[in-house]
């Protein structure tokens, strides 16, 4: 997208901050939600953050993913502060998920760079796209550490938890939009 090169590196890294806060939050708050729906360690049947993930990068590119590597690698130091070379490959993996699902769907899937005409089908499919490429590359990444046991059986939980919390989080700002655009019309109009 070229208008993020224009952006100052100053509204950039204000921007990175605010994701990186964004999606600290929202993993607090799916913990507190749904932390009784985990199937295993970092699978889950609701995983809203992972919406957040996908927006931040479909907006804002290496922004959003350098403010959710930023915040994915406390997370990680927060539960387990002495395993570095898992805090930051975990970090690269939720970062890079969405920017290589991005990336396939601009190219092969002809997902317009400015995300111009993004129907409901074609967030449908982005949606699919982006939990099956994050679950698998976190489950492939967690079972070579030896977290997950049954790698496939949470990669599939993983993949249904990543979709649902993208659905959620991009109907609820479909919703804002629509929101925000009856508003400014109306407060147009006598």
């Amino acid at each position: 997208m070229q208008t993020q090169e224009r952006i100052s590196l100053h509204t950039q890294a204000a921007l990175a901050l605010v994701c990186a806060i964004a999606y600290f939050y929202a993993f607090k708050l799916n913990l507190y939600w749904f932390d009784w729906f985990e199937f295993s360690p970092g699978a889950n049947w609701i995983y809203i953050p992972s919406g957040l993930r996908l927006l931040f990068v479909l907006v804002l590119l290496e922004t959003g993913a350098l403010g959710i590597a930023a915040a994915s690698l406390l997370i990680n130091y927060l539960f387990r502060p002495d395993d570095h070379l898992f805090n930051i490959v975990t970090a690269m993996v939720s970062a890079g998920a969405p920017y290589i699902s991005r990336y396939i769907a601009v190219h092969f899937l002809k997902l317009s760079p400015q995300l111009s005409g993004l129907t409901s089908v074609g967030f449908f499919k982005l949606s699919v796209l982006f939990a099956v490429v994050s679950a698998t590359l976190h489950q492939i990444w967690f079972s070579w550490q030896g977290i997950t046991d049954n790698w496939l059986f949470s990669a599939l939980v993983m993949g249904v938890g990543d979709w649902l919390g993208t659905v959620l989080v991009l109907a609820f700002a479909s919703l804002m939009i629509k929101g925000y655009k009856f508003m400014a019309g109306s407060s147009t109009t006598p």
